[in-house]
């Protein structure tokens, strides 16, 4: 009986060996065509695998590096960034004059933005990201990627701010004011540009107002300008005045 079990689970084997589709050997020309054309039609794997054989089957061909980094752009569609990374850095490393040099630069910088986790967290690759994003911009001051990666960057900063002040409110339930404050000065001083800065600047100025009321109403004056942040400033002033 044990003697037919193994029998079986050999044919199993053989069959499906005999049925796994494997890609034919092709040309450089052709296959990259193909390599293309798996990546545009969303047939990821395959693409990795069609990529990965130019790297290997051709390595002295003309297609090497525009291969090296459509595979690193296919793990990118993969959103498998900590490999994307990996690939847009071997093409960095060893083509320094590919023509795709700078976008594997913006990949480069953009995979490790989107694998940075939420602003709860360990902010290391989200400062990463900015510096790659930084150094992108001075490497490439006339990128056509130019708008997108300062869209990035002040995303990125976005997320930094965010963290900050929501330590400020935290120290606010554990009744630590000046702690508090501390956060939010920090935020309006060294994230003035981004979204949250005014959530800081409205925090900082109600707990200025039992302490130095000119400085809570230098805040909500500044306040008066943003429209989402008027009303709110408006009724502080009102009550601070009385």
């Amino acid at each position: 009986m044990k003697a037919v079990i193994i029998l079986l689970c050999l044919l199993n084997l053989s069959l499906f060996c005999s049925t796994k589709q494997t890609l034919p050997p092709l040309d450089p020309d052709d296959e990259f065509e193909r390599a293309l054309g798996f990546f545009e039609s969303k047939k990821l794997n395959q693409a990795v695998e069609a990529f990965e054989r130019i790297l290997f089957y051709h390595p002295s061909s003309e297609y090497v590096d525009d291969a090296q980094y459509w595979l690193a752009r296919t793990y990118f569609e993969k959103k498998d960034y900590d490999q994307a990374i990996s690939e847009f850095d071997y093409l960095i490393k060893n083509f320094s004059t590919s023509g795709f040099l700078e976008d594997a630069y913006m990949y480069r910088a953009k995979s490790y933005f989107l694998k940075a986790p939420s602003y709860e967290k360990d902010p290391t690759e989200i400062n990463n990201a900015i510096s790659l994003f930084d150094q992108f911009l001075t490497k490439f001051p006339n990128s056509k990627f130019t708008e997108e990666v300062r869209n990035l960057i002040l995303s990125a900063r976005n997320r930094l701010a965010k963290k900050e002040v929501e330590n400020g409110k935290l120290y606010i339930k554990l009744s630590e004011l000046d702690a508090a404050l501390f956060y939010f000065e920090f935020v309006i001083e060294n994230y003035p540009e981004t979204d949250v800065s005014n959530e800081a600047m409205y925090l900082a100025a109600t707990l200025y107002e039992n302490k130095d009321k000119e400085k809570a109403l230098k805040l909500y004056d500044e306040l008066l300008e943003e429209e989402d942040w008027k009303e709110k400033a408006e009724k502080r002033i009102e009550k601070l005045k009385k």
